[in-house]
């Protein structure tokens, strides 16, 4: 995982995906929890936390 804790903010920090198209966008988590934000490319108001999965290093 990510040791830096500026490195982890920047990747994962406040990011949040939407459910039916996959565009990223940035939102505080209460504003997405209370359905203020919607997504910008089809208007869902429904979001999951963007993965924190482990990244491939290419050598």
């Amino acid at each position: 995982m990510v040791k830096v804790p500026e490195a982890f903010a920047r990747l994962f920090g406040r990011k949040w995906v939407c459910r039916r198209c996959k565009t990223v966008i940035k939102g505080d988590s209460q504003k997405i929890r209370a359905g203020d934000i919607h997504c910008p490319k089809c208007g869902q108001r429904h979001f999951r936390p963007k993965s924190k999965e482990k990244r491939l290093k290419s050598k």
